[in-house]
């Protein structure tokens, strides 16, 4: 008799297909925490895996499409 049955687990990404968020800091020129805070702030998307957070690298080059020709102070380009 099992006494811990989980209902859910998570099942690990396929890694190929996302960075950390060093790399991810490293790519768009941010540091790690900006990088939080726009996924935080749903402007690039990311998951949470455990205590890890993963950057889908679409999410990153979608957002440099996006961001393309704007200095790093352009107000569209903010953390806010």
């Amino acid at each position: 008799m099992t006494l811990f049955t989980p209902t859910h687990r998570k099942t690990m990404p396929d890694l190929a297909e996302f960075m950390t968020t060093e790399e991810a800091a490293k790519e768009l020129g941010f540091t790690v925490m900006s990088v939080r805070h726009l996924v935080y702030k749903k402007k690039i998307e990311g998951i949470k895996f455990g205590r890890s957070l993963l950057i889908p690298k679409k999410a990153v080059k979608e957002y440099l499409e996006k961001t393309k020709g704007m200095s790093k102070n352009d107000p569209r380009r903010s953390l806010k």
